[in-house]
């Protein structure tokens, strides 16, 4: 054999903004591709052996690796490669930890095979990963985030479409931070199996809390594009009060949020693993919610947003 390729591809963490959970259910999300922490999958050819997934993260490779060989063109030959990842994302808090992973894969096996990547379709594969491959519940805004990048305003109507993402002007974005508990959290899919039964049950109470959801993003994009950052404020804080009551959650999941409200400013998570994003006044208020929330034990980041990808 000649020369064996080594190839790698790296996918930033995401966060919601507004607007989610409800892409799961055919909402409105406001969102963007987090810059400060990745996940890599490095592709290694080998001479023989089939193809290999090693490390931590072998199952969603895998599962990566069962979906892309459904695409392999006609007459393909049996690939020879090794599949690992490392990630600097914090897993299980709500940050996209798995789905990055999984686009990541997907990205560098379709360069090794030369499979031509349409965002959409990379984005819908990348969720058939884990909604298919695994069997587990999620929905389609980590995705979109982590491969169209940049800060996106995201319509989950079905059928889905890519008109239907729309990228925004990054600097639309006021003063944010990122909070995150380091120890480990737990399965997304976990907190929204009970929700999303209720839905399908048709619970009107539930449906109409998903309803309200949704179009928080919509009166969000026009508060980011007038700047008007206490209707901002108010509508992140109705997205958490929405959730906490479709999710019941108990005062040790809304103990992050409440800590940042009483320091005067609106908070929710970023996902569904308790992270928070947390709008700030200033910079004086920005120093003092992160001496805050170490005081609390937990990590920030003052958040960058990962480029759009190129049209």
């Amino acid at each position: 054999m000649g020369f064996l390729r080594s190839l790698q591809q790296s996918v930033p963490a995401r966060v919601g903004l507004l607007g989610n959970p409800s892409d799961l259910y055919g909402g409105q999300v406001i969102g963007f591709a987090l810059a400060d922490f990745c996940a890599t999958v490095k592709l290694r050819e080998t001479e023989d052996g089939g193809v290999s997934c090693v490390g931590s993260a072998a199952e969603l490779l895998g599962a990566a690796w069962r979906r892309t060989e459904k695409r392999l063109p006609p007459g393909f030959p049996a690939p020879n490669f090794v599949l690992a990842a490392e990630t600097t994302i914090p897993l299980q808090v709500g940050l996209s930890g798995s789905s990055a992973i999984v686009v990541a894969a997907l990205r560098v096996m379709g360069e090794f095979i030369g499979i031509e990547q349409d965002p959409f379709e990379l984005a819908e594969e990348a969720l058939a990963v884990e909604t298919e491959e695994l069997g587990l519940l999620a929905g389609p805004q980590d995705r979109v985030l982590q491969v169209y990048g940049g800060l996106l305003n995201m319509h989950f109507r079905d059928p889905r479409a890519a008109v239907n993402y729309e990228q925004l002007d990054v600097s639309l974005l006021p003063r944010l931070l990122v909070a995150w508990d380091p120890s480990t959290g737990e399965n997304s899919g976990t907190a929204h199996q009970i929700v999303f039964d209720r839905w399908q049950a048709g619970d009107d109470s539930t449906r109409a809390g998903m309803r309200a959801i949704a179009d928080l993003a919509l009166e969000g994009r026009r508060a980011l594009e007038q700047g008007d950052e206490a209707l901002l404020g108010q509508l992140m804080n109705r997205n958490f009060d929405h959730r906490r009551e479709l999710f019941d959650l108990g005062s040790a999941a809304a103990a992050p949020v409440e800590l940042a409200r009483r320091e005067g400013a609106a908070a929710k998570f970023c996902g569904s693993g308790g992270a928070v994003v947390v709008l700030v006044k200033d910079e004086l208020h920005l120093t003092r919610l992160e001496e805050a929330y170490d005081a609390f034990g937990w990590c920030s980041i003052r958040p960058r947003v990962a480029p759009a990808l190129a049209r």
